[in-house]
């Protein structure tokens, strides 16, 4: 008998050859290898990665060394040792190859992580997982508290897979984002916040990956990061929220979410993404187009940035009446964007639509104020001007009479607030409109006109300060996000007539008071009220905001 090949001697590897795709590593189960999707994988629901070069675990060559280095500069310093120029330039090579060393190395003990951006399962709040308790509760506040200021999800349909441990990673995502916002309002749990939302930001850098090689529409991809922005506009930097909010609405544009009820008659039709006939479905989405709207319009009204839809090739029904939506009692249509702007009389009853139509009037005194502008830089004040100037000037003040004896009918929220925000909304749409004359003073002839338009601008700043006490006696959280951009709006106009009106230096000191106090719990106000500190003085109570050096 002839002896065994020196190979054959080895003792045969337990592992069958091929190396396990990244999600069976992680959890240290057996993995087939099959391809494209393991079979573990495919019972669970998930995605499936095969990295074929593996990391190698340990330290790179050289950290040890590098180490050594370190140690014995330490040393010297220590006891006051003398280091010539050679042992100090070792001691720089030594530093930066120690630091990408151990780079190296974290890097290596937690490859889904660091390759993916995925956190490998639950955020690590604390030292505890969140508990079925605490699931819940948190589930609850999100919509007894944050929900009213962006609507975009079904209860029941969230609830009915919030505790599917097999959940897609967008529905994660969406969770997380939701518990963010959430624990944002709330003392108890606000130690929470900060491990949750940066569970969110990693859940959204691996989507970001994957959805670039995927067809799959995952509407709870954009409401994850509707919701974020919203968080990240009031917790974070206007910066951060813009740029969530301007990939959600880039989604929302790819997904078409803009024409979801084109050549449509009555109700709308199978979901074709998801391809069910579900009307809640169909609703849903219709909202998460209308939030991201809704923000575009603002964000365009606090940076004066150009607008992103056009309301032109809106082919999407307004939101359906929010007890409607919740109930999936959807047999009733709304009506289009479109009819809806230009009818007299009451507006729709429906809160959500309600802020769609008067986002809609102020992204118009945006883009008329851009215009101008453009047109006076080429050839001066046009008749165009003036024609729509008068047109948007008599929708403005028709639509404010009706809002100023506007009866809330919102289901969900205090009617004190109910009243309040479109009346917010409203006056600052009259003010920005009216201020823009005041901006192109220099291209027009009559200046009683200009005249009578700064004095309408001062009128609507004094109810905008009127409005804001009201709201600022209200809870917290009940106090929407975006209140502070009227009262900014505000308290800019009143900076540019303070020396020709003495009446808007006192009015002034107002607005500011209420940038304070609402700077105290929004960013929005706080980074204002940092970028003017000739307006709050050296003994601002206001802490610095660090310049944010990740997404």
């Amino acid at each position: 008998m002839s002896s065994p090949s020196p190979s054959s001697e080895q003792p045969q590897s337990r592992n069958r050859p091929g190396s396990a795709c990244t999600e069976c590593r992680r959890r240290k189960m057996r993995c087939d290898g099959k391809h494209p999707q393991c079979n573990n994988c495919s019972n669970a629901g998930i995605i499936c990665v095969f990295n074929p070069q593996p990391s190698r675990r340990g330290p790179k060559k050289g950290h040890l060394k590098s180490l050594q280095v370190r140690i014995a500069n330490l040393e010297n310093t220590l006891f006051g040792r003398t280091q010539d120029p050679l042992s100090t330039e070792i001691s720089t090579d030594g530093d930066a190859a120690a630091q990408s060393a151990m780079h190296g190395w974290e890097s290596q003990l937690n490859i889904p992580l660091n390759e993916f951006n995925i956190p490998a399962g639950a955020p690590k709040l604390g030292t505890a997982p969140i508990s079925d308790l605490l699931h819940a509760e948190l589930d609850q506040l999100y919509f007894d508290r944050a929900h009213i200021f962006v609507p975009i999800l079904n209860a029941r349909r969230y609830l009915s897979w919030t505790r599917d441990d097999s959940k897609s990673i967008s529905r994660k995502c969406l969770q997380y984002a939701m518990w963010t916002i959430t624990t944002s309002k709330s003392a108890q749990l606000e130690h929470l916040c900060e491990p949750l939302y940066q569970s969110a930001r990693e859940l959204l850098g691996y989507l970001q990956v994957t959805a670039e090689n995927s067809n799959i529409d995952r509407i709870e991809h954009v409401q994850a990061l509707l919701i974020l922005a919203v968080y990240e506009f009031t917790h974070h930097t206007f910066q951060r929220g813009w740029m969530s909010a301007g990939q959600g609405i880039r989604l929302v544009q790819l997904m078409n979410l803009h024409k979801i009820d084109l050549n449509k008659e009555g109700r709308a039709g199978p979901d074709e993404a998801s391809g069910l006939d579900d009307p809640v479905c169909t609703e849903e989405r219709r909202r998460v187009f209308w939030i991201a709207y809704i923000l575009d319009r603002l964000i365009s009204l606090r940076h004066e940035s150009p607008l992103t839809f056009d309301e032109r090739v809106i082919a999407t029904r307004l939101p359906a009446r929010e007890e409607a939506f919740q109930m999936g009692q959807l047999n009733q249509m709304t009506g289009f964007l479109s009819k809806a702007i230009t009818e007299d009389g009451p507006l729709p009853k429906a809160e959500l639509s309600e802020m769609v139509i008067l986002a809609t009037l102020c992204g118009r005194t945006v883009l008329h104020r851009q215009q101008a502008a453009a047109e006076q830089a080429d050839c001066g004040i046009s008749n165009s001007f003036w024609e729509r100037h008068r047109r948007l000037d008599a929708i403005l003040v028709k639509k404010g009479q009706v809002i100023s004896t506007l009866q809330p009918v919102a289901t969900m929220m205090p009617a004190e607030l109910a009243s309040l925000i479109p009346n917010l909304m409203i006056q600052s749409a009259l003010l920005y409109h009216c201020t823009t004359l005041q901006l192109l003073a220099d291209g027009i002839e009559s200046s009683e006109m200009v005249l009578q338009c700064r004095q309408r601008a001062i009128l609507a700043a004094q109810e905008i300060i009127r409005l804001t006490e009201a709201v600022l006696q209200l809870n917290y959280f009940e106090i929407a996000p975006f209140t502070p951009l009227p009262v900014l709006l505000c308290a800019k106009v009143l900076m540019m007539y303070q020396d020709t009106d003495p009446s808007c230096a006192l009015q002034l000191q107002e607005a500011l008071g209420m940038v304070q106090n609402l700077a105290n719990t929004n960013h929005l106000c706080r980074e204002w009220a940092i970028q003017h500190p000739d307006l709050f003085g050296s003994e601002s109570d206001f802490v610095h905001i660090e310049e944010e050096s990740h997404g």
